[in-house]
């Protein structure tokens, strides 16, 4: 049942979620080009702490509870922005703002891995980056999705009336509150499995 409730809500809201991955991957490709262009102290720093990973440093003990919170909190942060967002007529390019700015962090991250790491940098990419990302993007996508279409109901007036608004809104914050539930897996994972994952690779 919840499967043909996602594919139904998928292809109501087809174009949306077309505009927003073309989005995402716009910034995902940007990310990767300005990682291949980085140079300066920078770079360096971020080589360096790289290299320090490699050395022998036990990544997995830099997880637990306190990464979990953590990352949580960072996902929730982002959550309740594009939450608040959809309350305004005003809020959809600053939607399409953040899906494009996480699209770049990914790309960055990525393309600076395998850049400075080669093969070594894509094994550390798919333990340390690609576990969580697999959950965070599309619960992202879908959220964002979720958001454009209350602003749109808005700026079309549906909830013009207070009868309307009331339920409208309780039903958009419901919704936000299970996809953090969701995201207390993703966090999970980030905190514990790609920990544990990065350094089975750097060993």
């Amino acid at each position: 049942m919840v499967r043909n409730l996602v594919k139904q809500h998928i292809v109501k809201n087809l174009w949306q979620y077309a505009l927003l991955f073309v989005i995402f991957l716009m910034g995902t490709v940007v990310g990767v080009i300005n990682a291949t262009d980085l140079d300066g102290p920078t770079r360096t720093h971020l080589v360096q702490i790289i290299d320090n990973f490699l050395k022998g440093e036990d990544i997995g003990s830099q997880g637990g509870y306190r990464l979990f919170f953590t990352a949580f909190i960072n996902q929730a942060r982002v959550i309740a922005m594009i939450w608040f967002l959809g309350l305004t007529v005003i809020g959809i390019p600053f939607i399409f703002a953040i899906i494009f700015f996480k699209g770049f962090s990914l790309g960055f991250t990525l393309g600076f891995l395998i850049k400075e790491k080669a093969w070594q940098g894509i094994l550390m990419a798919t333990a340390s980056v690609v576990p969580q990302n697999l959950l965070y993007i599309p619960l992202f996508l879908a959220w964002a999705v979720t958001g454009v279409n209350f602003s749109l109901c808005l700026v079309r007036g549906r909830f013009s009336r207070g009868s309307a608004l009331g339920p409208g809104l309780v039903t958009y914050t419901g919704l936000m509150l299970v996809f953090l539930s969701v995201f207390f897996l993703g966090a999970f994972i980030e905190a514990f499995l790609s920990p544990w994952l990065l350094d089975l690779v750097v060993k």
